[in-house]
Formats: C-alpha cells, sequence, structure tokens
C-alpha cells in the first residue's frame, strides 16, 4: 500500500480506519493510531505508508482473540499472525489489500500510559480517533534503535528542517516523552540527536 501519492494514501488510511476502527468501537474496543501512516493523516507529510498500526488499549488480541476473530469473520476480513504473535487484518480497500496490524504492549512493544493520555483526537468522517503525537512516534522509532528507525527519523529531520513544510515539534514535549523509558534515556536522546532531530 502507499505509492507516494499523498492524496490516494490519505484516502485509503481513512477509509481502512473507518472500516476497522468502527467494529472496534461497535464494540467498545478502545485503539490508537500509532504507526507511520500518522504522518499524511494528522501532518499532510507525503510518506509511503506500508500497513496501519492500531495499538489496542483495553483488551487484547492475545488473551481474547476470539473477539477479534469474529469482527474478521463478520466482515469477510482475513486475520493473520505476525512472527511476534501479533494479530493483523488484511482488508480490501478501493481494490486493494490494506494490513492493519493490532499491536498491544508486548516483547519490544510498549507504549507507556502517558501516550495514551496525550494522544491527540481526529475526526475521519465522522468516526473520532485517537492518535499518537508526532514527538511520541519520534521517541518510539529511537528506541525502537533499528536501521529502519533510523532512517526513519532522517527522514523526519528533513522535513521538520524544510521551512515549506510548516510541520514542528514540541522539543518540552519531546524531552518529557523522552523520559518515560527512564532506562533507554540516554540512547533515545543520542539516537535523535545523530538523526538531526535536536532536543535545545
Amino acid at each position: 500500500m502507499g505509492s507516494n501519492q499523498s492524496k490516494g494514501t490519505v484516502d485509503l488510511i481513512r477509509k481502512a480506519l473507518i472500516k476497522v476502527g468502527s467494529e472496534l468501537s461497535k464494540r467498545s474496543i478502545e485503539f490508537m493510531l500509532i504507526g507511520s501512516a500518522v504522518l499524511p493523516l494528522l501532518y499532510g507529510i507525503d510518506w509511503n505508508v506500508h500497513d496501519i498500526d492500531m495499538f489496542i488499549i483495553n483488551k487484547s488480541t492475545i488473551t481474547e482473540p476470539e473477539l477479534f476473530e469474529d469482527i474478521a469473520r463478520e466482515n469477510d476480513w482475513d486475520v493473520g499472525m505476525d512472527m511476534n504473535g501479533m494479530m493483523y487484518y488484511e482488508i480490501l480497500v478501493d481494490a486493494q489489500v490494506v494490513r492493519v496490524d493490532l499491536m498491544e504492549n508486548i516483547l519490544d512493544i510498549y507504549i507507556p500510559e502517558e501516550m495514551v493520555r496525550n494522544a491527540v483526537k481526529v475526526k475521519v468522517n465522522g468516526l473520532e480517533i485517537r492518535s499518537i503525537r508526532l514527538e511520541d512516534l519520534l521517541v518510539l522509532k529511537a528506541r525502537e534503535a533499528s536501521e529502519e528507525g533510523d532512517e526513519f527519523l532522517s527522514r523526519i529531520a528533513e522535513v521538520l528542517a524544510d521551512p515549506e513544510s510548516k510541520v514542528g515539534i514540541d522539543r518540552e514535549y519531546l524531552r518529557r516523552a523522552i523520559n518515560y523509558y527512564v532506562d533507554d534515556k540516554d540512547a533515545i536522546e543520542r539516537r535523535l540527536e545523530k538523526s538531526g532531530i535536536y532536543l535545545e
């Protein structure tokens, strides 16, 4: 999914979010958008989005798999498991298959309560969706400590440095978000600054 055509990408993300988000909301399943889909949807950043990451807040695909499998069955979506044991849906949107990953706090993934509380709310065709802030996403990518994460951070640094992008970050909030990860704080700061995202 994603062809660097910003409008087309945003349309696909919106439609997929409405499809999945509506079904989750119907069953009182709370979720938050946490991956790179946030960039074109909330910040207008042209980004090649491969899949949509939804963080499940108040339920679990691991302890309640039937709940999520039933949703897939009722909507004729394909359901699968990634190598970390996390569930994903594959849904058809405008004749394209869109993958929606259902993530939660297991293994290397840890979204602190503060990030959930500080999520921004966005209306997508009438459906209110919570989304991670850009600053929090930067911290998650720096904590990931991967080649892909470093590439992500470098590209965002370029966007932030481009006056025409009109995208900015709240550095005070960014510093607060880094402190959610006490044990990884120094490494996160180093990775951000190495990528050209400065804390001062």
